[in-house]
């Protein structure tokens, strides 16, 4: 009888290690850590001018992949326990190389502010494109939105037709690389030397010149600038070339009067009354331009209104106030009623909008 093969291959104990054992040996390329001597010296975390990071960010850039440029040296004083630390940068600048032009104009001389002189919890990384891995290739993705990773999505990659909202595209795996622990914090502020003055009058010079300028050419033919300027009557400002069009009449300011004093009203209330015997309210509150009941709350104290006979609605001084003025006798005072004055009365920024007095006298017109 013949030996029945076994479904499943069994494999001989000198077989080669799992993959999983072999991954444990192999290098971890997505992520650095500093070493044992840089986490021990620790690094600073410095706050500098958006001048000085352009300058640095161009030297970064123009330098070759994974070369450390040296920008400038940081000197840290010994303070004693009581006093606060001292610490000072100086840019370097050296003239046969042509890197470190950004830094020609920059103050040189910089004092540093330490705000922290501990680790708090700031953590500072890089990253970069891992190596062996390239972005997609030309004519894929071109539709797609700035700033979307162009990898392969998970529809591409698994199929199942469309792709629902929300989810990923896988992006080109970063290389993480984290720097020693911050354990000093400070703020770069410039020695006022000659290099700093220099830097801050270039500064101001240039902030003076502005960024656009506008210059007016005489012997341009103005004619040719806007159509329909041919015509004599355009002016700037309207919108149409028509004459006589687009030209708004300004409406003309309303008077206003100025609000008087209590005393101010009383004594003009009175010289009204040595001139006539009889005033209607409207035309007391056009000859002193007041509000009427304003007028009418000190007139009361002064006058009293007539409610019959020839003067109906006429106000008329009462005997106290008469006598106080000398005109009891009615000497030197018209005995008529205030004549209104022709032209149309307007309210002259008093505020009274009232239509005249419903006792005025009228008269049936046949």
């Amino acid at each position: 009888m013949a030996e029945v093969k076994p479904e499943i291959k069994v494999d001989p104990a000198d077989s080669p290690s799992k993959l999983g054992d072999i991954d444990e040996f192999e290098d971890d390329t997505d992520l650095t850590f500093p070493t044992q001597a840089e986490t021990q010296r620790g690094a600073w975390l410095i706050k500098v001018s958006e001048d000085m990071w352009k300058a640095w960010n161009e030297i970064y850039q123009n330098a070759p992949d994974g070369e450390q440029i040296e920008v400038g040296k940081l000197r840290v004083y010994h303070s004693k326990p009581d006093e606060p630390q001292k610490a000072q940068i100086r840019l370097l600048t050296p003239k046969d190389d042509e890197r470190f032009a950004p830094h020609k104009d920059l103050p040189k001389m910089y004092n540093l502010d330490v705000r922290a002189t501990t680790y708090n919890n700031t953590i500072v990384f890089s990253e970069k494109d891992l190596p062996g891995h390239r972005a997609q290739q030309f004519g894929q993705g071109k539709n797609l939105a700035a700033g979307r990773p162009t990898g392969i999505n998970k529809n591409d990659r698994y199929g199942g037709g469309q792709r629902k909202p929300g989810t990923y595209r896988t992006a080109i795996p970063k290389q993480i690389t984290l720097q020693p622990p911050i354990v000093n914090e400070a703020v770069a502020k410039a020695v006022e030397d000659d290099t700093s003055l220099d830097y801050f009058k270039k500064a101001y010079d240039k902030a003076l010149q502005g960024g656009k300028k506008t210059t007016f050419n005489a012997t341009v033919d103005k004619t040719k600038w806007h159509p329909g300027m041919t015509n004599s009557g355009f002016t700037f400002g309207s919108t149409t070339s028509k004459p006589g069009k687009g030209q708004k009449k300004k409406k003309q300011p309303k008077e206003k009067a100025v609000r008087m004093s209590t005393n101010e009203l009383i004594d003009a209330l009175q010289q009204c009354f040595t001139e006539y015997q009889y005033w209607q309210m409207k035309t007391l509150r056009q000859r002193l331009r007041q509000p009427e009941a304003f007028i009418k709350e000190h007139l009361e104290g002064i006058a009293f209104l007539i409610k019959s006979g020839d003067f109906n609605g006429n106000y008329k001084l009462n005997d106290n106030t008469a006598r106080l003025l000398n005109i009891e006798n009615g000497v030197g005072v018209k005995e008529e009623s205030a004549v209104l004055k022709s032209e149309p009365e307007s309210d002259g920024g008093t505020g009274d909008e009232a239509e005249d007095d419903d006792n005025d006298e009228m008269e049936d017109v046949k």
